[in-house]
């Protein structure tokens, strides 16, 4: 479970990346919050190990008017439990004020009008401007992207997503994971990845011919005076994830299996697994008897 505090500082880093830095929306949120861009930027150091994430950006550079879902259901265990709670429940949960940014930005109500008050959000100018007030203050924060970047709009159709791997490697990222980047197709990613100046890590995707690892696995750095151990996990079922056709020569290994041979093999004192599979399934994947993980 998130703690409370936990979340309100994520959702602050959500917050300032809404649009209208100018005389906006932006503008008029900070005046009726009576805050400053500095104060919702500004984070408690503590430990030796910084994370920041980003995912499902869906290839949009630019701000984005953007509504949460009024219904996620979720099934057994994962019933009542983020990030199947929405609404007036999520804000409940977590102590957001009705009417608020955090409101804006993580739930449906009244989203209209809010629309109207706050503005677009989003936006990789944005995007970069929370990651450098981190990485000023933590210099070895690990920025991890968890997919689903490269595909969804008109600029990455335009350019068969160079134009996100580009963006990807000005913003500095250290290591990424996909999931609906296959839909450019096998041959495409592979011309894509020539392009990242990160590794593009997928422990669960196996070449179907040689059956062995399509992909690296996992990447070690050296962070905070710690030895990291990043292990990828695309998205499962890699062949029916995305149109047929765009993956005709890799599959997906169980991700459970991926994930527990990774963490034995990579020889790091802290080890992150990270999953396109979003908060419940990744959390199902990291759970066996006698292991632990981390997952996004």
């Amino acid at each position: 479970m998130v703690s409370r505090r936990e979340f309100l500082q994520a959702s602050l880093a959500t917050s300032a990346i809404m649009t209208g830095l100018g005389m906006t929306g932006w503008s008029r949120a900070m005046a009726q919050q009576a805050l400053t861009q500095d104060q919702l930027l500004q984070f408690d150091d503590f430990g030796n190990l910084t994370l920041i994430h980003i995912t499902d950006a869906h290839a949009h550079l630019k701000p984005v008017f953007f509504r949460e879902p009024d219904t996620n259901i979720g099934v057994g265990e994962a019933a009542g439990r983020v990030p199947h709670v929405v609404g007036e429940a999520f804000q409940k949960m977590f102590g957001i004020a009705p009417g608020s940014p955090e409101a804006y930005a993580l739930t449906y109500p009244d989203f209209e009008a809010l629309a109207r008050t706050y503005g677009r959000m989003g936006g990789f100018d944005r995007i970069a401007t929370v990651v450098r007030s981190i990485r000023a203050a933590r210099p070895d924060a690990l920025l991890l992207d968890g997919g689903d970047t490269w595909h969804g709009s008109y600029t990455s159709l335009q350019t068969r997503g160079e134009d996100m791997v580009r963006v990807q490697n000005l913003l500095g990222v250290d290591a990424m994971t996909s999931h609906w980047e296959f839909t450019f197709g096998t041959e495409r990613v592979q011309e894509l990845i020539e392009m990242c100046q990160f590794p593009f890590l997928g422990a669960n995707i196996f070449d179907v011919e040689w059956d062995e690892p399509a992909f690296e696995p996992y990447r070690i750095f050296d962070k905070g005076g710690l030895s990291i151990g990043v292990i990828g996990q695309a998205f499962p079922y890699l062949p029916i994830a995305n149109p047929t056709g765009c993956s005709p020569n890799t599959a997906s290994a169980s991700a459970r299996s991926a994930c527990r041979r990774s963490w034995t093999t990579c020889a790091a004192r802290v080890s992150i697994w990270w999953s396109a599979c979003r908060i419940t399934a990744s959390t199902s994947i990291t759970r066996w008897p006698g292991g632990s993980g981390a997952s996004t």
